[in-house]
């Protein structure tokens, strides 16, 4: 009977390392993913000011391949909601606004994308069945839409669409960390921070004219592996 429980022990052991390793080091893993902070553009002029930050959300599929035990390529499908809130003085505004009338135009821009992310992620062996992980990327930004609050030269806007007054493309720096945690054999979450830089003026010149603008983004991301 000792015999039988000795060795009932070692093998329920032995199944739950195998289950942690079966979890955490599928060579191609997919899932879906949320992420969730803020967002703010960031204007590069004088005349333009960031004026306030608007709620990010973005979510969508993610899926990652083993190149080895600790470098892995990450990439996915995503829809992304952003934005951010400027003021523009001294006949600086969007369309018709660029009145020089001594008026400050204060606007709040959305913008939403389709997202493919593409970023190299580096990953620790296990500690206490635990993985911590950083990457390294970028994006590519398709947009499909873009709407327009706010006061410019005596004009309200509610929710006006300007899709076709913003960059149809955008792309920038993608940066996170964070840790990944095996819920059984099959599923794992993962939990982390992220940052994104936009590279790109994601409002058109004409009719604008405020220099440019690019869109970032800070947020806490949560993911389940399958």
């Amino acid at each position: 009977m000792k015999k039988l429980l000795v060795i009932t022990t070692i093998a329920l052991i032995g199944l739950t390392a195998n289950a942690q390793k079966t979890a955490l080091d599928k060579k191609i893993r997919f899932g879906f993913k949320i992420d969730m902070g803020s967002s703010w553009l960031g204007p590069k002029e004088s005349y333009v000011a960031k004026d306030g930050s608007k709620f990010y959300f973005s979510y969508g599929f993610i899926s990652d391949f083993t190149l080895t035990d600790n470098y892995i390529i990450s990439t996915g499908l995503n829809i992304t909601n952003g934005g951010g809130k400027l003021k523009m003085q001294n006949g600086h505004g969007f369309g018709d606004d660029r009145i020089d009338n001594g008026s400050t135009n204060a606007y709040s821009i959305s913008l939403q994308y389709i997202e493919i992310p593409f970023a190299l992620k580096l990953k620790t062996d296990a500690i206490n069945g635990i993985k911590y992980w950083g990457q390294f990327g970028t994006y590519l930004g398709f947009n499909i839409g873009s709407r327009l609050d706010g006061v410019g030269d005596g004009k309200v806007y509610d929710k006006e669409k300007i899709t076709s007054a913003t960059v149809p493309v955008n792309m920038g720096l993608d940066i996170g960390a964070g840790i990944e945690y095996p819920f059984n054999n099959k599923t794992y979450g993962s939990f982390g921070l992220g940052f994104h830089n936009g590279f790109v003026d994601v409002t058109k010149q004409d009719p604008w004219q405020d220099g440019k603008v690019n869109l970032n983004g800070f947020f806490l991301r949560t993911a389940v592996f399958f």
